[in-house]
């Protein structure tokens, strides 16, 4: 699962919602994690309106989108290894 722009948030979201709400007793702690990207996604989506301004991509919005995906694959090794810690 990946981003490149706020708008695939909506497709992403719902799926680390799910792997959240497989993780037991550590749900809500997950959930927070989601959260937070939902934060970054916020700020992506104003650095996105200053791309269309500008009408090119800025070094912010590549930044932000790395540090999102970044941030993607640590909770999915998360919830991996979680899962493999309790089965």
């Amino acid at each position: 699962m990946q981003i490149e722009t706020s708008l695939d948030w909506q497709t992403v979201y719902p799926k680390l919602i799910k792997l959240a709400e497989g993780t037991g007793e550590h749900q809500k702690d997950m959930k927070k994690i989601v959260k937070n990207l939902e934060t970054m996604v916020t700020e992506l989506s104003i650095e996105e309106v200053e791309c269309r301004r500008k009408q090119q991509q800025t070094k912010k919005h590549k930044e932000i989108v790395t540090r999102i995906n970044e941030e993607i694959v640590n909770y999915e090794q998360m919830i991996t290894f979680g899962t493999l810690l309790n089965g």
